[in-house]
């Protein structure tokens, strides 16, 4: 049953108490993002996760430029559900509060271009209460008006995935090994693509799904999958052990290791770059990011 609880703040600064056995603890950062033609610069840091700061934050994605979904676990709590972060007012939205766990949020049609309008669904991977813990991609309305329901009934075990357009998107399916999948809802198609892929799949402005191959325990490739023929290129070499990214509208890839942030763009970069050190913030463990629409802000786990 679902238990439906919108939480609304008017801070992003309540402080969460620390319970006992906490679950891993990650935190969510805000920078102002400035790019030049061989540079980025971050200014105007901001602390997210206050509110939860000894719990999980994690998964950040933005809807347009002014909110930011999260996947938040609190102390004591036994599932992950999804938060909804205004930026602009600093406000906080409890999006969703149930039985089941919900990770990897992120708008639907937001996946099409720029801003939220006409943006009415959010998409994330819904973990089932049975014994298996079935992992099923689903659908809520943005206004949380009734429980949702799965998008593709008929394949499970999805652990992430990126929206290429309305009705198209690239899937990371659990497994030995992983495989990426690209299923089309118009048409039902479900077509493996490839395997030992990492759980990072972003897309480019065009449509086109960037991830990163393993090839081996040191070797792993960012790749540019076409959706239209379903062929990957290669982009570049990842630093190693990194595997999560972001991507700039024009292209440039952005990664962190350890304190630092790198960036690549094949049109100007021979190798990657270093472009900034957070560690003056106490952020010496990046993982995953998330840009706005427009490229002006970037969100960091530490």
């Amino acid at each position: 049953m679902m238990r439906i609880l919108l939480l609304l703040l008017t801070s992003l600064f309540f402080t969460q108490l620390l319970a006992q056995d906490a679950p891993p603890n990650t935190n969510v950062y805000l920078f102002n993002l400035s790019k030049g033609t061989e540079s980025l610069t971050l200014t105007e840091p901001r602390f997210l996760t206050r509110f939860n700061q000894y719990g999980y934050n994690n998964q950040p994605r933005f809807i347009g430029n002014s909110s930011l979904l999260l996947t938040v676990q609190i102390p004591g709590d036994t599932q992950t559900d999804l938060y909804l972060l205004n930026l602009k007012d600093r406000i906080k939205t409890r999006f969703t509060a149930t039985y089941e766990s919900e990770y990897s949020p992120q708008i639907i049609s937001g996946a099409m271009g720029k801003g939220t309008k006409g943006s009415t669904r959010v998409s994330c991977i819904r973990v089932a209460t049975d014994d298996n813990a079935t992992q099923y991609l689903w659908e809520y309305p943005l206004d949380r008006s009734n429980q949702g329901k799965a998008i593709l009934d008929d394949l499970t075990g999805i652990g992430y995935y990126a929206w290429s357009g309305m009705n198209k998107l690239a899937l990371f399916v659990v497994g030995e090994p992983h495989t990426l999948v690209v299923a089309n809802l118009l048409t039902g198609d479900q077509i493996t693509v490839t395997s030992d892929i990492g759980r990072c799949l972003q897309r480019f402005p065009n449509g086109d799904v960037a991830f990163v191959q393993m090839i081996d325990d040191k070797t792993w490739l960012l790749k540019r999958l076409n959706m239209a023929t379903y062929q990957p290129e290669l982009v570049t070499a990842m630093l190693e052990g990194v595997e999560d990214f972001v991507l700039l509208n024009d292209g440039t890839v952005i990664i962190g290791k350890g304190s630092k942030l790198y960036k690549f763009n094949r049109n100007v970069d021979i190798s990657w770059k270093e472009v900034a050190d957070l560690s003056s913030y106490g952020i010496r463990n990046i993982t995953r990011m998330a840009v706005s629409s427009d490229g002006s802000q970037l969100a960091i786990v530490n």
